[in-house]
């Protein structure tokens, strides 16, 4: 299964001006990292494509009982984007291995989310 979501970095930005968005959908961990980047707007787009991606890819959407906070993006020992479900999106993602891919360019923020069985 997959999904893939894009967003404009500008609007991200603009979300982010207001402190309640960003509590609601960024864990503390992601926060840390984007807020260390070069560019944190671009991060938190492309961390925030990823989260939708993920969503779209088990056909669900965030308010049916799973909250941005549930999937967490963190980064591997080579900075490659990771995926962890927790809360009620952990059943959603238990018998998938996932694959997250995010890309940032031209003011805009891309993600695909690959999901395999683990059977």
């Amino acid at each position: 299964m997959i999904g893939i979501d894009t967003a404009a970095v500008e609007r991200i930005k603009k979300a982010l001006s207001k402190p309640a968005f960003k509590d609601r959908v960024f864990t503390v961990s992601e926060q840390k990292y984007c807020d260390g980047r070069p560019d944190p707007f671009e991060s938190y787009a492309g961390i925030f494509c990823a989260k939708e991606a993920a969503v779209k890819a088990v056909k669900s959407g965030f308010g049916r009982g799973v909250m941005p906070k549930d999937i967490e993006i963190g980064h591997d020992e080579y900075g490659a984007p990771t995926l962890a479900a927790t809360g009620a999106a952990s059943m959603l993602f238990k018998n998938y291995n996932a694959e997250v891919s995010i890309s940032h360019d031209g003011g805009n923020a891309v993600a695909v989310v690959l999901l395999t069985d683990r059977g």
